[in-house]
């Protein structure tokens, strides 16, 4: 029974390795890009979505890429290797975000992971936000509210801050 329980909690979980290398920040003023559109690997169409949804114009790389500032290239595969739960094999991948004006390479990511961990590193970094750190939403607005509460017996304080 231990086993098959072991066996359940291992198939579930996500292996995921990934590098992620971010060069430089996106020009907001020349969101232009050139994709593959041969490319039919259903991951690969959520990065047209994420990029349009960016405020990107994209072009075809075989016919008018020319016109683009940047340009995504991408290699991925689905890997049965990499498990993203109990039915659903990961990704092995390697993409890259290059600025074709200036010659330069962007960002890239490379590894083996999970479609949502993928979109996620992929949208931060199209968005300039990949270095960001979450905002703590805990964290009282009103320094008045930072205090500890005062004990107070006859006028006298015997506990606060």
């Amino acid at each position: 029974m231990k086993k098959l329980l072991f066996l359940v909690f291992l198939l579930a979980g996500c292996t995921y390795q990934q590098t992620v290398s971010s060069y430089s920040r996106i020009d907001s003023n020349a969101k232009t890009v050139a994709i593959d559109s041969s490319n039919f690997v259903d991951i690969h169409q959520d990065f047209k979505q994420i990029l349009s949804e960016a405020g990107f114009k994209i072009y075809n790389q075989n016919n008018r890429g020319y016109m683009a500032r940047y340009e995504l290239a991408d290699n991925i595969n689905k890997d049965n290797n990499v498990r993203c739960g109990i039915f659903e094999d990961g990704y092995s991948y390697d993409i890259t975000f290059k600025d074709m004006r200036k010659g330069e390479e962007v960002f890239a990511i490379e590894g083996k992971g999970c479609r949502e961990a993928i979109l996620r590193d992929f949208t931060a970094l199209v968005n300039n936000r990949y270095d960001e750190k979450p905002k703590d939403e805990q964290t009282p607005r009103n320094p008045d509210d930072m205090q500890a509460p005062t004990l107070r017996s006859d006028g006298r304080t015997w506990w606060s801050n």
